[in-house]
């Protein structure tokens, strides 16, 4: 689900964010964890980024800057737990549409109605938070390698959703068709969204009309013969 990042990792040592906390296992301590990061995640989709204190989590959250310090090392290990939150959360929904597409569709114009409205569906709910988690991406190699394992699984399943239909498919270079069509859906969500570079260009259509015309575009350009 989630969008491709832009940042490439520096090196191998990256820690991932279960890494970079410390994530209590007992229920009073574990409460008081997960207030941190819904507390943190309320505050990044409030602002649209991440410029907010600790002492703003802690208030938000209920729980003292102490406890927060006993999980993370930083603001910056705390937003990365979020982070890797919100994409196991996505990773998990991924894998419902998916398999209920799978379930659902006999037909590649079936199929494209179907990923399209889920998956766009399912961006749009995340959106508020993806927005200022891909713009921390450009910078933080931890964040962009997570970012952009879960977008290889989503890709790897969509792509593998439509293999199947490749009988209807107007041309032989199915693996080519398959990766383009997944881009041209993502690109253009994402743009309408405001996920990614260009935030001004949000909103700009009909929501409904653009979930249609992209799952119509997205069969006639699979079944499209060669020029």
């Amino acid at each position: 689900m989630p969008p491709v990042s832009t940042a490439k990792s520096k090196n191998d040592s990256i820690s991932s964010p279960a890494e970079a906390s410390r994530v209590p296992q007992q229920g009073r301590s574990r409460a008081s964890y997960e207030r941190m990061l819904k507390a943190a995640e309320k505050l990044m989709v409030k602002r649209g980024n991440d410029d907010f204190t600790l002492t703003e989590v802690a208030k938000a959250g209920k729980v003292s800057i102490g406890s927060i310090y006993l999980r993370f090392d930083s603001k910056d290990d705390l937003i990365r737990a979020v982070h890797g939150r919100v994409l196991a959360e996505i990773g998990e929904e991924q894998d419902a549409l998916m398999k209920n597409i799978s379930d659902k569709a006999v037909s590649l114009d079936e199929f494209a109605q179907l990923f399209v409205d889920s998956y766009a569906e399912l961006l749009k709910r995340y959106s508020p938070v993806l927005r200022p988690i891909m713009f921390r991406a450009i910078y933080d190699d931890s964040i962009s390698a997570l970012g952009r394992s879960s977008a290889e699984k989503l890709t790897e399943q969509a792509e593998t959703q439509m293999l199947r239909y490749s009988s209807e498919f107007g041309r032989p270079d199915h693996n080519r068709l398959v990766g383009n069509a997944f881009r041209m859906i993502y690109y253009t969500l994402a743009r309408f969204l405001g996920l990614g570079s260009s935030p001004e260009a949000a909103n700009q259509g009909n929501w409904d009309e653009l979930k249609e015309d992209l799952a119509i575009m997205c069969a006639a350009f699979l079944r499209a013969p060669a020029p």
